[in-house]
């Protein structure tokens, strides 16, 4: 994969959500990403977030999602990336 996360992010990330802590790793190369809706080998988010339908794994060793909560909107969280 020869992507970063603001490549694979939404169009929002870049333009809305440049003050959160996964902007910081925008320009961190993506390794592994997981969609429930367009992966056979989805694996649950490894955070707490309970929205999460895509997420990915960093170069770095930190993963971040892409957290689609109903009430409160979107936001980007990252955690220190499980072993596959």
């Amino acid at each position: 994969m020869n992507i970063t996360l603001k490549e694979w992010a939404p169009a929002e990330f870049e333009q809305s959500f440049n003050d959160v802590r996964a902007y910081r790793y925008a320009d961190v190369k993506v390794v592994e990403e997981f969609s429930m809706f367009e992966d056979d080998e989805w694996k649950p988010w490894p955070g707490t977030h309970k929205n999460v339908t895509s997420w990915c794994i960093l170069e770095n060793g930190y993963a971040v999602g892409w957290n689609e909560n109903p009430s409160i909107g979107w936001s980007f969280p990252v955690v220190k990336a499980p072993k596959l």
